[in-house]
C-alpha cells in the first residue's frame, strides 16, 4: 500500500486536539453524534486500529502466509503482520499493475518468476548492509553488480527432471549426469518403443508452455555463468544488447529436435496428456516440480526419482527455483518510521533463519530452507538433486515478455521447422528497437480508486449490464479472504487497459465470472447485506467467520464493520433517497454463486461475464472516477 505513516501522525496529533474541542462544543450543546472516521478502504476485514500498542507491518503477498505470520506474531509480541493479500491467477497483471503505481506494504514477497516482469528500481531497500544475508548460501543470493541485495529468498522450490525409475530398473537404463549423456539415453529409451522424453508443449489462454519451456532452456545456457545474468539484466533495463545468448538456447532446441525429445507432435500435449502418458509408463521422463512427483507417486504404482536438467553450454546438472523472494519498502527509511523500519528489519532477520524458512515450508512456499548447512528432506526421491541443492547449483528462469508477440507463434514455427532462429530474432531485434507496443486503452481513471471503490464501479457495471434495481460485489480481504467471485485489485489513475480488467475481474484467468439476478424483497435484502459476503469454505459451513461487506450499486448505507449480527448497516436508501421498504421487492444483481437458497431460492442466469460487463461499461463511460460517498462507517 502506499505509505503515508509521517502525514498520518501528524494529522493524528492534531486531530486529538480537534477532536476534544468538539466533542466539549457536543456536549455544551446537548449532545451529539461524532462519526467513526478513519476506515482504510483498501484494508477493509484487517481491524488496524484494534491493538494500537502493536506496530503494524504489512507484506504485500500472492500467497498465503499463515503459518510464518503465526510464527512471527509468537516470536514478536510487540508486531503484528498484516498479509496485503491478492489472490488468484490475476496476480501476474495485479503485481506488475502494483509495481508501476509503487503500490506496496512494508514488506513483499515476489515468486521468483514474477521478479523479471517489472521494473522494481527505487522500491526495494538495499539489504547487503545488514547482518541476516550472510546466513544464505551465496548462490541463493540475487545481487547486482555492485553488490546489492534486494531480495532475500525464502525456501528453495525446484524444477528439474522427474524419471521413472521402476521403468529404469527393469531396463537397466543408467541415470545420466551430463547433457551428453540425457541426449544418448533418451534416444536409446525411444528405441525400446517407450518414449525418451515428454515436453508439454500445448499453449493455453493462461500459459505459453512452448515459451516457458524455452526459457527454462535459456536459463540454463545462460544464467548459469555471471556474463549471462549480467546479459539478462541489461536486456531487462532495456539496454541495447546483442541477442547472440537467446540463439545459443535456439540451437540447444534444435539439437533436442534433431535427437527427438521434442517433437512436432508435441504441441498438442497438454499437461494432462504428460501426467497419463507417465503414469501409463509410455514415458520415462519429463520436466516439472514437486507437484507434479508427488502426483506421479501419488498416482501410480511406480516409483518416481529427480534427476537434474542438464545445461547445454557447461554439459552439468542444475535446477531451477521456482521459491518466493523476500524485499523492503524503500519507504521504511522515512523520517518517522523507525519502528516500522525495526519491526520489519526483526521480521527478515526472521525470514533468513531455519525456524523461519520452516515456517514458509509449512506454508508450502518450497521444500529446503536456503540458509547455510540446509539439507533437502532425507527422501529418497531427492537423491539425485541433493548435490546440485546443497551445493547452490540453482537458477531463476528469464523471461522474455517484451518478445512474446514474436515468440508466441515463432517457437512452434522453429518447430516445425518453417523458420530460422536467425529470422526470430531479427523480430525480435526489430521489437527491442521498437519497444513493446502500447497496450489498448479501453477507458481513463480520472485517480485512483481504494478496493472498495473498485467494488463500486463493478457493482456499477453489473447493475446497468443487468437492468436490476441494486447490486452486490463480494470483495476479498487481506489475510488472504477471498469470498466467492471476490477479488483485492484496484484501479490506479490514467489509463484502463485489458489487462487491468481482467485483473479486477477473474480470479481464475480465462474463466469468466458469470452474473446472476433474483428478486427479494427490502427485509430480506437488509439480512444480506448485514449478513455479509461469504467465501466458499463458510457457505460451506454455513456461517461466516467475521463480518464482510458487500460493494453495492443502486442504495447507499452505512457499515458498522464491528457491530453484532442485526447491527451491522444502517441508513439504507434508494438512490432516490427513499428509505427501503422492507415489503417492497426490488430486482438484485450479483455473481454467480454468491447467493445462497438461504436468501434467494429463485435466481436467473444472466449469461453476462463480469469482464465483459466491466469491459463495456468502462468503454462507454470513457472515463470514470471513485465514489466516495455511497458507504460511510459508523
Amino acid at each position: 500500500m502506499k505509505r503515508n505513516r509521517n502525514k498520518s501522525r501528524r494529522l493524528y496529533k492534531n486531530g486529538i486536539l480537534l477532536l476534544t474541542a468538539v466533542l466539549w462544543v457536543c456536549v455544551m450543546l446537548g449532545g451529539c453524534t461524532v462519526k467513526k472516521s478513519g476506515t482504510d478502504e483498501n484494508m477493509l476485514g484487517a481491524d488496524l486500529e484494534s491493538e494500537p500498542d502493536r506496530v503494524v507491518i504489512t507484506v504485500t503477498t500472492s500467497v498465503s502466509l499463515e503459518h510464518f505470520a503465526a510464527a512471527v506474531e509468537e516470536r514478536f509480541p510487540d508486531i503484528r503482520l498484516v498479509q496485503d493479500s491478492y489472490m488468484g491467477d490475476f496476480r501476474i497483471n495485479e503485481h506488475i499493475a502494483r509495481v508501476s503505481n509503487r503500490d506496496w506494504g512494508d514488506l513483499v514477497i515476489i515468486a521468483a518468476g514474477l521478479i523479471p516482469k517489472a521494473d522494481m528500481s527505487g522500491l526495494l531497500m538495499d539489504l547487503s548492509t545488514q547482518p541476516f544475508p550472510a546466513g544464505y548460501n551465496s548462490n541463493s543470493l540475487q545481487m547486482d553488480h555492485e553488490g546489492h541485495i534486494y531480495l532475500l529468498p525464502g525456501p528453495l522450490n525446484f524444477n528439474c527432471n522427474i524419471y521413472n525409475k521402476t521403468l529404469f530398473d527393469e531396463n537397466g537404463w543408467t541415470v545420466p549426469e551430463s547433457y551428453e549423456e540425457l541426449i544418448t539415453l533418451c534416444q536409446t529409451i525411444d528405441e525400446s518403443g517407450i518414449r525418451g522424453f515428454q515436453y508439454v508443449l500445448r499453449d493455453t489462454s493462461t500459459q505459453s508452455y512452448q515459451i516457458y519451456n524455452y526459457c527454462v532452456l535459456s536459463a540454463l545456457d545462460t544464467l548459469t555463468h555471471p556474463d549471462g545474468q549480467t546479459w539478462h539484466n541489461q536486456l531487462m533495463e532495456g539496454k541495447a544488447v546483442s541477442l547472440e545468448p537467446m540463439k545459443v538456447s535456439f540451437q540447444n532446441l534444435q539439437r533436442l529436435i534433431d535427437a527427438g525429445m521434442v517433437r512436432t507432435e508435441d504441441m498438442e500435449v497438454t499437461d494432462t496428456i504428460r501426467m497419463e502418458l507417465m503414469k501409463n509408463r509410455q514415458t520415462a521422463i519429463t520436466p516439472g516440480a514437486v507437484s507434479i512427483l508427488n502426483q506421479l507417486i501419488d498416482e501410480s504404482g511406480d516409483e518416481f526419482r529427480f534427476m537434474p536438467h542438464f545445461s547445454m553450454t557447461d554439459n552439468q546438472g542444475w535446477l531451477l527455483n521456482l521459491g518466493y523472494y523476500f524485499g523492503a519498502n524503500q519507504n521504511l527509511r522515512q523520517s518517522g518510521s523507525e519502528k516500522e523500519l525495526e519491526a520489519a528489519m526483526k521480521i527478515l532477520k526472521f525470514v533468513a533463519s531455519e525456524e523461519g524458512q520452516q515456517a514458509l515450508i509449512e506454508d508450502r512456499l518450497g521444500i529446503v530452507p536456503a540458509t547455510r548447512g540446509a539439507s533437502l528432506p532425507e527422501l529418497p526421491a531427492y537423491d539425485g538433486i541433493r548435490a546440485q541443492a546443497e551445493g547452490g547449483y540453482y537458477i531463476m528462469r528469464p523471461t522474455y515478455d517484451m518478445f512474446t508477440s514474436v515468440l508466441e507463434t515463432e517457437i512452434a514455427s522453429f518447430i516445425r521447422g518453417e523458420t530460422t532462429s536467425d529470422d526470430i530474432l531479427e523480430k525480435c531485434s526489430a521489437l527491442l528497437k521498437k519497444g513493446a507496443p502500447t497496450a489498448e486503452a479501453i477507458g481513463q481513471a480520472s485517480s485512483d480508486f481504494t478496493v472498495l471503490q473498485t467494488g463500486l464501479l463493478k457493482a456499477d457495471a453489473l447493475r446497468s449490464a443487468a437492468g436490476t434495481d441494486i447490486a452486490l460485489i463480494s470483495m476479498a480481504e487481506p489475510d488472504c479472504f477471498v469470498p466467492i467471485g471476490g477479488t483485492r485489485s484496484k484501479l490506479y489513475k490514467g489509463r484502463i487497459t485489458e489487462d487491468d480488467i481482467i485483473r479486477i475481474s477473474q480470479n481464475t484467468l480465462g474463466e469468466d465470472v458469470m452474473c446472476s439476478r433474483a428478486s427479494m424483497t427490502g427485509a430480506k435484502l437488509l439480512k444480506l447485506l448485514d449478513y455479509g459476503a461469504a467465501s466458499a469454505k463458510e457457505q460451506e459451513n454455513g456461517m461466516t467467520n467475521g463480518f464482510h461487506p458487500f460493494a453495492v450499486s443502486g442504495i447507499t448505507l452505512s457499515y458498522d464493520l464491528n457491530g453484532v449480527k442485526g447491527q451491522r448497516v444502517r441508513g439504507v436508501k434508494l438512490t432516490d433517497k427513499k428509505e427501503l421498504n422492507p415489503e417492497a421487492v426490488y430486482t438484485v444483481a450479483f455473481l454467480d454463486g454468491m447467493l445462497t437458497e438461504r436468501f434467494s431460492s429463485e435466481q436467473e442466469k444472466t449469461g453476462l461475464s463480469m469482464t465483459e460487463v466491466l469491459k463495456e461499461y468502462i468503454r462507454s463511460k470513457k472515463t470514470v472516477s471513485p465514489d466516495s460517498h455511497r458507504i460511510t462507517f459508523h
